[in-house]
């Protein structure tokens, strides 16, 4: 007789998602913003600009002008304000408006939403709402200055947000895929209301030769956590004998069935200061089998759906991710 998941009490139902949820965004770079404004969308209809002057806060406001909803990301920076490309209207970190060529007085409607903004090892993040509803994590134990960041990376995949981002929850496929082994059970709790984790331990039995690397440089084993922040921000810490790793992945919907995944590799950084040479080297290789591990993932993802009434037993840990994912986000 076939075994059905027992979801909740309410169904998890894809139609209760929204297009984006309520979350940290990464936007970019400090590098990035420095060279000029940086745009982002959301299917929900929103978009953002986050702009930086040298020794300025970054900001991010709503990206359309309360004027006439000219595209701010298409203006320049003066003074720390965003002016606009269209009538020139100038606009604080705080969003006010605080100049305006044409007039000597300025409306009260000329102001743009301003949104919280954080940074973390030189990469920007922004909370979609005017208040964040909870603060930006980063790993457990660790300091913006005990690592090292490579150069992002990212993918485009025809899945939704949220099945997407279930991909660290789904066990079944780590039972098949990636040339893993799964050695016991998986531990699974919600160390924040905003958070779900998962917790297990991997061996690695592939026989290509980056598994063969792998087992050489790090070790055959490896404990690996994923903690989810409101659905589309995941931490992954991989810890094996010889190596640690870390990794922050921020999931972008494009619209209801396509997410651009960005993906961050971390290393613990050396301590002293001949053998921290090595850094950033050891930061770009581990960033190439990280990539090429997660692109197998991407291309076995594409056109994922979800039907409520076909997830197994076998689904467990990925259909309980849904439903505190839903209830999160009511």
């Amino acid at each position: 007789m076939e075994e059905f998941a027992q979801i909740s009490d309410e169904s998890v139902s894809s139609l209760a998602f929204s297009l984006a949820p309520a979350s940290w965004y990464y936007i970019g770079t400090v590098k990035e913003l420095l060279r000029g404004p940086q745009r982002l969308e959301l299917p929900t209809g929103q978009q953002f600009v986050a702009f930086r002057e040298q020794d300025r806060p970054t900001a991010v406001l709503s990206g359309r002008c309360s004027h006439m909803a000219a595209d701010l990301s298409r203006g320049c920076i003066k003074g720390g304000r965003i002016v606009c490309p269209l009538h020139g209207w100038e606009y604080g970190s705080d969003g006010k408006c605080e100049a305006i060529p044409a007039l000597p007085t300025i409306p009260s409607f000329a102001r743009q939403a301003a949104y919280p903004v954080e940074e973390r090892g030189g990469h920007v993040f922004f909370f979609n709402r005017a208040e964040a509803r909870f603060p930006l994590p980063h790993f457990e134990g660790k300091q913006d200055t005990d690592l090292l960041a490579a150069r992002c990376f990212e993918f485009t995949v025809d899945a939704p947000w949220y099945l997407v981002s279930g991909n660290g929850f789904d066990v079944q496929h780590f039972r098949t895929a990636h040339d893993r082994t799964l050695v016991g059970d998986v531990k699974v709790d919600s160390p924040h209301p905003f958070a779900w984790r998962l917790r297990a331990r991997f061996r690695v039995t592939g026989d290509s030769w980056r598994d063969w690397i792998t087992r050489r440089f790090s070790g055959k084993e490896m404990e690996m956590t994923v903690e989810n922040w409101g659905g589309n921000l995941v931490f992954v810490t991989s810890k094996s004998e010889h190596t640690c790793t870390y990794g922050l992945v921020s999931f972008l919907p494009l619209d209801k069935d396509r997410t651009r995944v960005r993906n961050i590799v971390w290393i613990p950084r050396r301590q002293s200061a001949l053998a921290s040479l090595l850094d950033p080297l050891d930061a770009m290789i581990r960033r190439y089998f990280i990539r090429e591990f997660v692109r197998s993932d991407v291309d076995s993802s594409d056109g994922l759906r979800f039907h409520p009434k076909r997830m197994t037993s076998a689904d467990k840990e990925l259909v309980d991710y849904l439903a505190w994912l839903q209830n999160i986000h009511r």
